[in-house]
């Protein structure tokens, strides 16, 4: 009961913050007005909102004002299904390249290390037109479009946008396991597995990925944050008609405030999940 209370106020805190980001948005819409009255009522009119959701409303492009749920949940859909798919591919792919670079020489395993160090520094803007680039390369030798390079109005691109939104993170993830590998290899248990014939991939999977896996944990929060960050700017590039589109054009403070906790409450719920798993399985406490 208590840790379900910590997690409830958890999340209002966090709800809180958000209020109180979309109310300081809301004085730069008509310019700068840096005016702590209406700052307030941008927080007054936020919590009616929040209160009472089907009073919540847009101005569409003819003047005219519409409830803001008749094009919302396609976009908040669209959106948290890239996001939470980049997140896990990013895991996955991190988790999968540590295992295999474990397999390799110790000299190939500093190279590697230092390969995604560099890869780690390239812009995501960069990748991105890297991976249209040859996608449409190879559409033009072969006529077939592996993935939407971008959305029309009639079909969504997914598995590009996943792609390409997970790469970075992955890399990211990859050195934090890295480091955590090289760390948790010292301990004297390792070797004693080893005299005992266990393999590598064993020892892997069974005692040092269990080992790390809640500073794993806590350092994928950063992810997140990187994902949200570089969501905006991949909704853009690949037309993608989602959620953070959607705030920049009707950018009143109660929709952004109303948007963002929903956008975060499935993403808060999954750590809340995940942490209660790691803390039962491994016995560790987790603070998230």
């Amino acid at each position: 009961m208590a840790s379900a209370i910590q997690i409830l106020l958890k999340f209002v805190y966090i709800a809180i913050g958000l209020i109180f980001l979309s109310a300081f948005i809301g004085l730069f819409n008509n310019g700068i007005e840096l005016n702590i009255g209406m700052f307030i009522n941008n927080i007054k009119q936020i919590l009616k909102s929040l209160i009472s959701p089907h009073t919540l409303s847009i101005i569409g492009p003819n003047g005219m004002e519409y409830s803001i749920f008749l094009q919302f949940w396609d976009s908040y859909l669209y959106s948290l299904s890239i996001f939470l798919s980049a997140l896990f591919l990013a895991l996955l792919l991190g988790i999968l390249l540590a295992y295999l670079t474990t397999l390799l020489s110790e000299k190939k395993f500093i190279l590697i290390s230092k390969l995604a160090s560099l890869l780690e520094s390239l812009p995501d803007l960069f990748i991105i037109i890297v991976i249209q680039f040859f996608v449409l390369m190879y559409f033009k030798r072969t006529g077939i479009m592996l993935f939407l390079v971008a959305s029309t109005g009639q079909n969504k691109s997914y598995i590009l946008p996943v792609i390409a939104l997970s790469l970075i993170p992955s890399i990211m993830i990859y050195k934090v396991i890295l480091l955590l590998i090289k760390e948790e290899m010292k301990e004297s248990y390792i070797n004693l597995a080893k005299s005992k014939g266990f393999t590598k991939s064993y020892i892997f999977f069974h005692h040092v990925l269990r080992n790390i896996v809640s500073s794993l944990f806590n350092h994928s929060k950063a992810i997140v944050l990187i994902l949200l960050s570089s969501m905006v700017i991949f909704e853009r590039i690949f037309n993608i008609n989602g959620i953070f589109t959607y705030i920049i054009k009707y950018h009143e403070p109660n929709v952004i405030a109303f948007t963002l906790i929903l956008f975060y409450l499935p993403i808060f719920l999954l750590y809340a999940i995940i942490a209660v798993i790691i803390g039962k399985k491994t016995g560790q406490r987790m603070e998230w």
